[in-house]
């Protein structure tokens, strides 16, 4: 039976997957080449670790059509790594997180994640919001003029497109328009290949990170990054998967996704790139726009490989500001919509609750601090209001 209906979720229409796989790489360029800036890796790496990833989960994945890549709670956890250590440390870290994940589902950790109270769900997502959104102001404020106009012009377009133009994202529409113009005009900015040389990377099994796992202080340092990326990268893959669910009315394997997750992550990892999470965004759009099967994830992924190759040139005459609006309007939609219905809900319990997950995270930079804090305080206020009860446990967005 789990044969048949893995060899069912290959089949569709081989047109429309084609074109839905094409579509979703193109929309998956800039958060890939953002991100990466983000964590202090080239960009042509971030593109071939959504690749590796996407080959791995076209295979393996427990819910089809989820689209998984550089994330920004995976690129904000990893970039202090990056900064403090260098990029082989995020490898080896990617690596551990890859074998965390697979544990997670091995074991049915996932059972964990859902009783984490909606509370700290929502103040862990307006966290890492803000914390997107600060990261991305450099890249705007104090260059120039033309800056402030690209900006303007940008976020227009990101706001304005989607009413007359539904099946093209707006913020690839906004690249194109914004990177032909200047272009055009030569305005004064800072672009894509003032801050990295776009080049061709070939995947290669890096072994020039197992002396790392053989030095002390080394491994404590992946060890803790590695748990990170792995809590944080679990907790947004399984509330995509659910989001998901709620659109396609097809339930999660979610201890299949998580172990599918780990091996994409280790696979990365393992030929040079680094980790990620599922991106609600475009795996939404997948669905949207008619993809059916997992071979439009496969086409996602090759197309991405692709890129390096044949695109270059072209990534590297984007103005950095227009990556910029593209993740600050992700980061606005990034924010929960639940937070005050929420706080209206239980004022004392959400609202410490929401708070202390976002306080948290905002001062020490780790998303999975805050939301060990926000359950704690949580679970604190239950107790002394009503005692142990029935808990608000999260669900789908």
């Amino acid at each position: 039976m789990r044969v048949e209906r893995y060899a069912e979720e290959w089949q569709g229409n081989i047109k429309d997957n084609v074109f839905a796989g094409i579509l979703i790489a193109l929309s998956a360029l800039p958060g890939a080449i953002a991100y990466s800036f983000i964590v202090g890796m080239n960009p042509s790496i971030g593109l071939l670790s959504m690749g590796i990833m996407m080959i791995v989960l076209s295979l393996t994945a427990g819910r089809t059509l989820m689209i998984t890549g550089p994330s920004s709670g995976i690129a904000l956890v990893a970039a202090p790594l990056v900064a403090s250590h260098g990029p082989m440390y995020l490898i080896a870290a990617s690596m551990v997180m890859g074998i965390l994940q697979i544990l997670f589902g091995i074991f049915k950790v996932d059972w964990l994640i859902d009783r984490i109270p909606i509370a700290v769900v929502i103040g862990f997502m307006n966290a890492l919001a803000l914390l997107l959104m600060s990261s991305q102001l450099p890249s705007i404020f104090g260059i120039s003029t033309a800056t402030y106009i690209f900006a303007v012009l940008s976020f227009l377009i990101i706001w304005l497109v989607p009413r007359w133009i539904k099946f093209i994202p707006a913020p690839l529409i906004s690249i194109v328009i914004l990177t032909i113009i200047a272009h055009l005009i030569h305005p004064h900015l800072k672009y894509v290949h003032d801050l990295a040389d776009i080049h061709v990377v070939i995947p290669k099994l890096q072994w020039e990170v197992l002396p790392l796992f053989s030095n002390t202080h080394a491994l404590l340092v992946i060890l803790g990054y590695g748990v990170t990326m792995a809590t944080v990268g679990t907790l947004q893959s399984l509330l995509t998967a659910k989001a998901l669910d709620v659109l396609t009315n097809v339930s999660s394997n979610e201890n299949q996704e998580s172990m599918a997750q780990g091996l994409a992550n280790f696979a990365s990892g393992l030929f040079g790139g680094f980790g990620g999470s599922a991106l609600v965004g475009q795996s939404k759009f997948n669905v949207k726009i008619g993809a059916t099967a997992r071979f439009s994830t496969l086409v996602t992924a090759f197309f991405l490989l692709l890129t390096i190759y044949v695109l270059g040139p072209v990534i590297s005459l984007i103005p950095m500001v227009v990556l910029a609006t593209v993740l600050i309007s992700i980061a606005f939609n990034t924010f929960d919509r639940r937070t005050w219905m929420a706080i209206k809900k239980a004022p004392v319990q959400n609202t410490a609750t929401i708070l202390i997950t976002m306080i948290v995270t905002l001062t020490t930079n780790n998303l999975a601090f805050g939301v060990v804090s926000g359950s704690i305080i949580y679970f604190i206020v239950k107790f002394f209001k009503k005692g142990w009860g029935k808990d608000d446990r999260h669900q789908s967005s």
